[in-house]
């Protein structure tokens, strides 16, 4: 009886654990040089577009901090337990977001792979540019 209230709890162990260990770390995907669509089609001058970025970071809980070369580094804290921060470099026709750093984010420098991390980096900084996007479009 005990042998199988045993299996039973390492089998439900196992299971539980599965979608936590499927999440292997992901090549990193940065954001180069995208080009940028306004709503009125015209072009903005880069301080709208530092704007835009300002009010997409702050709606989706990302800090940013203004870099001396006039870059921005965008912070993310998930849970107080997850931290990624990308370096947005913007000009009136287009923006860029790139890695910078992270911790608690499976972070590696594989020799074959590149840099690789955690899945939902790759998520996040999306849904950033997606959100940047959206707050272009409104020009």
């Amino acid at each position: 009886m005990k042998s199988r209230l045993l299996t039973a709890l390492v089998a439900a162990t196992l299971l539980a654990a599965t979608p936590a260990m499927a999440r292997a770390p992901v090549p990193i995907i940065n954001h180069d040089s995208i080009v940028i669509a306004t709503g009125s089609g015209t072009a903005p001058q880069a301080e709208q577009v530092r704007q835009a970025i300002v009010a997409a970071a702050g709606a989706k809980g990302w800090t940013l901090a203004t870099q001396a070369d006039g870059r921005l580094l965008a912070t993310l804290v998930v849970r107080n337990k997850h931290t990624i921060v990308v370096d947005i470099a913007y000009a009136a026709d287009s923006f860029s977001l790139n890695y910078k750093d992270s911790i608690n984010m499976k972070f590696e420098d594989r020799v074959v792979e590149g840099k690789v991390i955690h899945p939902f980096y790759n998520r996040w900084v999306q849904e950033l540019k997606d959100a940047i996007q959206l707050e272009l479009r409104k020009l």
